[in-house]
């Protein structure tokens, strides 16, 4: 039989002891590391202008297998059927409603946009048959408008709609105007604001860009809208690029959600039609 001395016994209880302790603290260490080297979760909300017209890159966005929001505009030849079928695809609608620029040509704004020289029946009733041509609207956002939304007569009309029919308002920001956001704060119309443009120039790199951009904001703030578009301005390579980059983007921390989301999320409710 081995007899073990009482200093012994101390001194192998304090060598085990020690031993646990260094276990824990390791582990501890390793669960804080891997904490620390997570990626760090964001949101981003994709929007895709000018769907309408059936232009290019619009076969391809029926196709995205992330959540993105489509911004119709009306009163097109395509306004129903794209409408239709983004919302068949699972695609979120907005309306894209057309308002009076400073600049560019007024053929690009369609057959009935919102100017300032309308009265406010006039105003109402434009944003209400373009609500009827493009279901499913949950909010919408302005295309062009650099003039109509400075003006807050007019974007007082538009929101009251909104207000009436629980839409949000995402501001394209096509200029330095804060009196959108002004009326949507008066009124309790939830407003988001766009933080990039993805395809100002057509091409490839720029666009990627353009997304880095986008998921850098998106993990400094939290959250980050933006805008592309089909047609003329970004069609196919918009698309495509958006496609290509979303795994890369998710593993960095990034969760692509609808736009009705972020308006969930930082509001703190959920806010649907009826």
């Amino acid at each position: 039989m081995i007899c073990i001395s009482k200093k012994w016994l101390r001194i192998i209880l304090l060598v085990f002891i020690a031993l646990i302790c260094t276990t824990i603290y390791s582990y501890s260490v390793k669960e804080k590391s891997i904490v620390a080297n997570a990626p760090k979760k964001a949101y981003i909300a994709l929007v895709i202008d000018d769907a309408g017209s059936h232009g290019d890159g619009v076969d391809e966005l029926l196709k995205l297998n992330i959540p993105i929001t489509a911004a119709v505009m009306p009163f097109l030849e395509y306004s129903q059927k794209d409408a239709q079928d983004c919302f068949d695809a699972g695609i979120e609608v907005i309306l894209h409603l057309p308002m009076e620029s400073e600049t560019g040509l007024a053929s690009w704004l369609g057959p009935k946009p919102i100017k300032c020289s309308m009265s406010d029946e006039e105003i109402r009733a434009t944003v209400l048959e373009g609500l009827e041509e493009v279901k499913w609207a949950k909010g919408m956002n302005n295309h062009m408008g650099s003039k109509a939304i400075k003006d807050k007569r007019v974007m007082q009309q538009i929101l009251e709609i909104a207000k009436e029919n629980g839409l949000f308002f995402l501001d394209s920001k096509t200029i330095s105007s804060d009196i959108a956001k002004e009326v949507s704060s008066e009124m309790n119309v939830a407003y988001l604001s766009r933080d990039v443009f993805l395809d100002n120039s057509k091409k490839e790199k720029e666009i990627e860009d353009a997304m880095i951009k986008l998921e850098k904001i998106a993990l400094q703030k939290g959250y980050a809208i933006g805008i592309g578009h089909v047609g003329g301005q970004g069609g196919k390579v918009t698309i495509n690029t958006i496609n290509k980059m979303a795994e890369e983007l998710k593993k960095n921390g990034i969760e692509f959600i609808y736009l009705s989301e972020l308006d969930s999320i930082l509001n703190g409710y959920e806010r649907a039609r009826e």
